[in-house]
């Protein structure tokens, strides 16, 4: 079968600061329709819903798409100094994408995040890099028995220094391990390695179901950014002259947190 690699923003979430000090209870700030502008989301995705309540101490937010492809915009009229959060979840920016492409209308990341950064002078809190592997070869459970057995290390690419198998966890089922996860949750980078196939397949309703039947196999690689990591990225998209360049890049940074080398052999 074909060998087949892509790579993309998985999730993203962005914030721009709010230049009122202080909101009235029932005020939407002037920022969130300049983002829905941006965007262009009502012209994309219709009007939005306001929710009965947001999280991670906003107050208020609206809803794009459904529960299980949406977009919040969310803000705090009570704490104006934490901004206007903009979260696209997975299925929303596919959604997002998906509708704009049938409407004709051009979704540039590049573009996008550089007005957040530079314009707005907001910044990314939160970026999620997916790169799929089709048809390689790749086994995960494979993988995770190479790293247990010390033939398989992960290496920081800038600094060379091996990652211990401390901050290296794995789960799985039926004794054949679908999952590796590499730093913590908590850390502002962490690292995903997973069976994509074997979940596509549990559902009919994934959005990879068809294409994860017609594959041998089909392994995600998922690197979180968080934090000042994910600030640091916007802000070099954002300085990036040449759009093109924009996935070779995210493709970059993640090598420079993770490599996967033979000890043996010492290549990846």
């Amino acid at each position: 079968m074909e060998k087949i690699n892509n790579i993309s923003i998985d999730q993203i979430s962005l914030m721009v600061p709010i230049k009122a000090t202080t909101l009235g209870n029932k005020q939407i700030p002037d920022e969130v329709q300049a983002i829905k502008h941006v965007f262009k989301f009502n012209q994309i995705l219709g009007k939005p819903e306001k929710q009965n309540h947001a999280f991670n101490g906003y107050t208020d937010a609206l809803r794009y798409g459904t529960d299980s492809a949406k977009i919040l915009i969310m803000w705090s009229w009570k704490q104006p100094w934490m901004g206007v959060s903009t979260v696209f979840y997975g299925q929303g920016k596919k959604l997002y994408e998906s509708l704009a492409k049938m409407n004709d209308m051009k979704v540039d990341w590049h573009e996008l995040i550089g007005k957040i950064c530079l314009k707005f002078k907001g910044h990314v809190s939160r970026i999620d890099v997916a790169v799929d592997l089709i048809n390689y070869g790749f086994s995960v459970d494979a993988i995770a028995n190479k790293l247990k057995q010390g033939k398989y290390q992960f290496i920081n690419g800038v600094t060379k220094r091996a990652i211990g198998l401390e901050k290296i966890k794995t789960i799985g089922d039926s004794g054949e391990i679908d999952t590796i996860y590499v730093n913590s949750r908590q850390s502002d980078s962490f690292l995903r390695i997973y069976n994509k196939r074997k979940e596509s397949l549990s559902s009919k309703s994934s959005g990879y179901y068809l294409m994860a039947k017609n594959t041998e196999n089909f392994i995600r690689i998922e690197a979180e950014f968080k934090h000042r990591e994910a600030h640091r990225i916007g802000n070099n998209i954002a300085e990036l002259t040449d759009a093109r360049k924009l996935y070779s890049f995210l493709a970059n940074r993640i090598t420079q947190h993770w490599i996967l080398i033979e000890n043996d052999k010492e290549k990846k």
